[in-house]
């Protein structure tokens, strides 16, 4: 299997466990948490992948990170870490936060801007974008100066550019095509 084909088959497992158990929520939180942890921590995520490692050091080792809680997302860590599939975690996340969101008709909108949006742009943007998508909104908030003004919208496969920077690349390209 190639990796998006084990993070998709991996993430969908927990999923369906997570709702069957009925713990989606705590799952979904707690998976934000140790991903973050293991991107903020690759030495530790490469030490659990070392051949020369035993399958039980790298048990405790979990354990001492994580505790040694017997829930649904310790069991999971634990048999990814058996399976030598613990490289796996972070697409294993995304592809999970996708099925969430799915599951709870939420839309993740990337917004980057020039400045920080003010809480009343952001409330507005928010409204605005649940009334065109007609689904809940989880905005991802970026800065990129570079933009000098405006902003730029990215969710599944949309991308609305209405950048300042944008616009003066676009009027560039014309002036160079119209050799003006």
């Amino acid at each position: 299997m190639i990796e998006p084909e084990v993070s998709s088959v991996y993430a969908e497992a927990l999923f369906e466990l997570a709702c069957e158990t009925d713990c989606l929520e705590d799952v979904s939180l707690d998976l934000i948490s140790v991903t973050d942890i293991f991107s903020k921590n690759p030495d530790f995520l490469n030490l659990l992948s070392l051949p020369d490692i035993s399958t039980e050091e790298k048990l405790d080792s979990l354990k001492k990170v994580f505790g040694n809680d017997e829930g649904i997302l310790m069991n999971f860590l634990c048999l990814l870490t058996e399976k030598n599939r613990i490289g796996y975690i972070a697409g294993i996340g995304a592809d999970f936060r996708k099925l969430y969101n799915r599951h709870n008709n939420i839309e993740e909108v990337s917004v980057t801007t020039s400045v920080p949006l003010s809480e009343s742009e952001r409330n507005r943007l928010i409204v605005k974008l649940q009334n065109k998508l007609g689904k809940r909104i989880k905005l991802v908030e970026n800065i990129d100066s570079s933009l000098i003004g405006g902003v730029r919208l990215s969710y599944g496969d949309t991308l609305i550019d209405n950048s300042i920077a944008s616009r003066i690349s676009s009027i560039s390209k014309e002036i160079k095509s119209n050799n003006i």
